[in-house]
Formats: C-alpha cells, structure tokens, sequence
C-alpha cells in the first residue's frame, strides 16, 4: 500500500470514528434532527424498536420512546474498522447507562452491547448505510442513582439534561445542535 492510499484510509477511519462519536452525542443529547443527518438516505437501522429495519422508522419512533429517558449515557470502547473504497465496516463495543422513569417507577440501567455498522462514503461524506445493533448483556438496578440537585458530591456543578437545554449547547462554538 502506497503512503497515499494509507494515509486516505486513516483519514477515512478517523472520520468514521467521528461519526460514531456524534451518533453517541445526537443520542445521548436527543439531538433527533443531528441524528437523522448521520444516516443515508433509504439506510437500515435495527435497534429491536423499528420492526421494519429501517432508519426512517427509527427516527419515527425514537422520540416518543426517549420520553421516559431522563439521563442517557453512550461510550464507544473498541472499534475495530476495516475500509474498502468508499465502503467501511465497523463493530463498535458501547456500554450505555440509562436513567428511565415509567410511570413513576424511576430505575437505570447498564447496557453492554455492539454496534455492526456498515458505512458509506457519498459525495465525500461518511454516513451510516446500516447498523444492527446487538445486546452482549445487561444489569439493572432498581433505584436510579441521584443525579440531579440534591447530590452533594456535585455541588455547584452544571447539570446535563439529554435536550436543548444541555449547557454544551450554549458553551461550544463549534459543537452545534442539529450538525454534525
């Protein structure tokens, strides 16, 4: 492999690992309109929710589904890439925490799961082409941690809030809701 072709499939893997990374913040965040612009047009996306697989059936249901979700954390560990052109594959590790209140019954949990991405470069940009998403394991607890005011272990601090309101949004310059 020439210099150049190596140097053009890190810059792939490294956009694509951007692009993993901003799904994380879009979800984490309930950035809807960020996420939907991560996708291709007509991609698939099997998250168990979207019996159809399909990522314009995701983004429907997604909304309403977060409603119960008061705090929502995504951390991608290993990612392993391989590229071939403007197609890539990737399996993502993510260990997501999860805050949910249902119908007054307030519990988090811990899920360990993969993402098995297939992705596409389109007029120069990186985007999802498919992901299923695969479950390895999961813990709940049945009372959610104490993660808001009245902790004193955090005492002063800004809180997050997976919506607009989150203080990232108006700290960062560069980060903006709704882009990648």
């Amino acid at each position: 492999m020439s210099d150049a072709q190596t140097l053009e499939e890190l810059r792939a893997r490294e956009q694509i690992r951007e692009l993993v990374l901003a799904y994380c913040r879009a979800i984490d965040r309930k950035d809807f309109v960020l996420l939907r612009k991560l996708y291709h047009e007509g991609a698939g996306d099997e998250h168990g929710l979207n019996p159809s697989g399909t990522a314009d059936e995701f983004f429907e249901r997604l909304p309403g589904l977060m409603q119960p979700v008061q705090a929502l954390h995504h951390s991608i560990t290993n990612h392993a890439i391989k590229v071939e052109g403007d197609y890539a594959e990737g399996e993502a590790y993510v260990s997501a925490f999860h805050v949910v209140d249902f119908n007054g019954e307030r519990y988090s949990f811990l899920q360990g799961a993969r993402y098995l991405d297939k992705y596409e470069r389109r007029d120069g940009v990186w985007k999802f082409a498919h992901r299923r998403v695969v479950t390895d394991w999961l813990q709940r607890y049945g009372v959610a941690p104490d993660i808001l005011e009245n902790a004193p272990e955090i005492h002063g601090m800004r809180l997050g809030s997976s919506g607009p309101d989150d203080p990232s949004h108006s700290y960062f310059r560069l980060f903006r809701r709704g882009e990648p």
